[in-house]
């Protein structure tokens, strides 16, 4: 996503959850950062879906997410170590950045 504001989250909550109902799976509840609280409470489609918002507690994180979020770095790190070249082309970095 390009900022946080309201319409790209919108966005790309709309793109997952149709990606997840074609394959027949319901989002029932969202686990996030406080941050995106403000933000979500605009968007009354959650609440149409009857989906819930479970917000960690004030200055804390959930450990999935970071485990996640190192394991796709991991990932990464090591798919750009076994590319063959000296340097990574642009267009690679380009189409890492989408």
């Amino acid at each position: 996503m390009q900022n946080l504001k309201t319409e790209p989250v919108f966005e790309a909550l709309d793109k997952i959850f149709r990606h997840y109902n074609k394959a027949d799976f319901h989002v029932k509840t969202i686990k996030c950062d406080r941050a995106f609280i403000p933000l979500t409470d605009d968007m009354s489609m959650l609440d149409d879906m009857g989906v819930t918002i479970d917000p960690t507690a004030s200055g804390d994180h959930k450990h999935t997410a970071e485990r996640n979020n190192r394991t796709l770095k991991e990932r990464v790190r090591v798919a750009l170590a076994r590319l063959p070249y000296n340097v990574v082309p642009t267009v690679i970095t380009e189409c890492l950045g989408r």
